[in-house]
């Protein structure tokens, strides 16, 4: 078959914050999910700006990034999208970050931009 839909899977993965400095100075809140995807190791980096710019100003920024800090051994809810047996893209959503860190503020991100790679941002840079 040449076309078949894709299908989709939910799985927890263990993340981390990204602390770049430039992320901060763009307000920008960076994570990446990673673990075993498809018998490899993938990495689901994902970058959010907050919908609501008084939160910039008002602390709550600061506050977010702090409970990203501290999240310690948390996990997220990542929807794999697989083509044929293979994955081939993600999403996490904001919802699953809010539960994370006991912080509904951040059902308030939104999405800018996304990789799922071979390799951690860490090795990167």
């Amino acid at each position: 078959m040449f076309f078949t839909k894709p299908t989709y899977e939910e799985i927890r993965l263990p993340f981390r914050f990204d602390k770049n400095p430039e992320d901060k100075d763009v307000g920008l809140i960076s994570i990446e999910a990673y673990g075993m995807i498809g018998g490899q190791t993938k990495y689901c980096y994902a970058s959010y700006t907050l919908k609501d710019v008084r939160m910039y100003g008002n602390g709550d920024y600061e506050q977010m990034m702090d409970r990203l800090k501290e999240a310690g051994d948390k996990t997220v809810k990542v929807l794999l999208k697989l083509k044929n047996g293979m994955p081939k893209d993600f999403k996490i959503e904001a919802e699953s970050l809010a539960e994370a860190c006991g912080d509904e503020r951040f059902r308030a991100l939104e999405l800018v931009g996304y990789g799922f790679n071979d390799k951690s941002f860490r090795e990167c840079f």
